[in-house]
């Protein structure tokens, strides 16, 4: 059986092998997007060299005497200030040529019988102080971010400082979604059913993963029709839920059979989760299968289906932090006595790891409460912040 580190590997090596999709966008519409290649500056940031203050552009020593102003937008100056002038100045204002320093507004005293139109210094400022210089941000051809990161709104804004009016960015993998079971349906109309939990939630989560749901289907427990469903899927990517235990009923293995698919991954050491199989089939498309049981396929789709899709748009598979002694010692006992690892939901808060309840591989409450998932296996835990957690 496949240890989940082996299999975070694998599923992140698939990823990488896929042909990525490019989009060239607006800049406008790119935060939250991964880059698909590095951005460069396409002028010097700043533009030119500008006051970081309101004051005075000043040359030589004090006293100096008053011109006209500079205001921010205006036409950058042609005459050089001469030792011994001053310009009032605003902040983002270009510098005039042969500026010494800006100095700033409560650093400045007028002489009294000059009517305003001599300043003096309480105490010399450096030269350049408080100037912005010309590049000094960024030069031309100087990567600004690198391919595969997330844009942020901070982002949007630095590459629209830089001149960058669109992006190329690797295109949301697309996924479809297959709920595979008889028992799903209306239980109270039918006692016999149990709603379906994972259909309504597959949206967001993929959405949190970085890909994009772009369908939902149902099958019955019949490999027929669980055949037929993977094959109408028109995306990179097929996710199932259900079906994947070697019970009389679960019918994955068989559909993927009828496929032709190559199956990569049959299970995984770990619980919940375990029960996962990743394939491809054999016109490249990948399908990832996850246990029925919500928090099971939860945490499967987590080990194997975020890897893959990041490395999908030339992203890091997400990272694990090692547990430190504190941590770990909330969860001494935790991992199952046969040696398999262990899924904990948690939650860190101020520095103190501690696992939430309901936490049985069909219960959504605990990890929905959660912040982070400690994988253990013996004496040793690694943390994987949720991608959805906000603390």
């Amino acid at each position: 059986m496949t240890t989940w580190r082996e299999a975070r590997d694998i599923a992140a090596a698939l990823g990488r092998d896929a042909p990525t999709r490019v989009l060239t966008v607006p800049l406008a519409r790119a935060a939250g997007l991964v880059l698909a290649g590095d951005v460069r500056c396409e002028r010097p940031l700043p533009r030119f060299d500008n006051s970081a203050m309101d004051g005075w552009a000043v040359a030589g020593d004090g006293p100096w005497q008053v011109g006209e102003p500079v205001l921010a937008g205006s036409i950058p100056p042609s005459i050089p200030l001469q030792p011994g002038q001053a310009r009032p100045i605003a902040t983002g204002a270009p510098v005039p040529p042969g500026t010494l320093t800006v100095l700033r507004s409560e650093d400045a005293i007028s002489e009294p019988e000059a009517d305003g139109n001599v300043i003096d210094a309480l105490a010399t400022p450096d030269p350049g102080c408080d100037i912005r210089r010309a590049g000094e941000e960024a030069v031309p051809g100087e990567t600004l971010l690198p391919a595969g990161a997330v844009l942020s709104p901070p982002g949007v804004s630095l590459l629209a400082a830089a001149g960058v009016t669109e992006v190329d960015v690797s295109a949301p993998p697309l996924v479809t979604f297959v709920a595979i079971g008889d028992e799903l349906g209306a239980p109270e109309l039918d006692p016999g059913h149990v709603t379906d939990s994972l259909t309504p939630m597959m949206p967001s989560l993929l959405g949190a993963l970085g890909a994009r749901c772009a369908t939902t289907a149902r099958a019955l427990d019949c490999p027929a029709d669980v055949a037929t469903a993977i094959g109408r899927a028109r995306t990179e990517t097929i996710v199932t839920s259900g079906g994947t235990a070697h019970g009389p009923a679960d019918p994955l293995r068989a559909a993927l059979d009828r496929l032709d698919a190559r199956i990569l991954i049959d299970g995984v050491d770990l619980r919940p989760g375990g029960s996962v199989l990743l394939a491809r089939l054999p016109d490249g498309r990948h399908v990832l299968s996850l246990p029925g049981n919500p928090l099971a396929a939860v945490i499967a789709l987590l080990i194997l289906g975020w890897p893959l899709l990041q490395a999908r748009m030339g992203r890091d598979v997400p990272a694990t932090t090692p547990c430190t002694a504190p941590l770990q010692t909330a969860l001494a006992g935790i991992a199952p006595a046969d040696g398999r690892g262990r899924a904990v939901a948690c939650v860190l808060a101020d520095g103190v790891l501690t696992p939430v309840p309901h936490q049985r591989s069909g219960m959504l409450r605990g990890i929905a409460a959660a912040t982070h998932l400690a994988l253990v296996r013996g004496s040793r835990g690694e943390l994987v912040r949720l991608p959805w957690a906000c603390t």
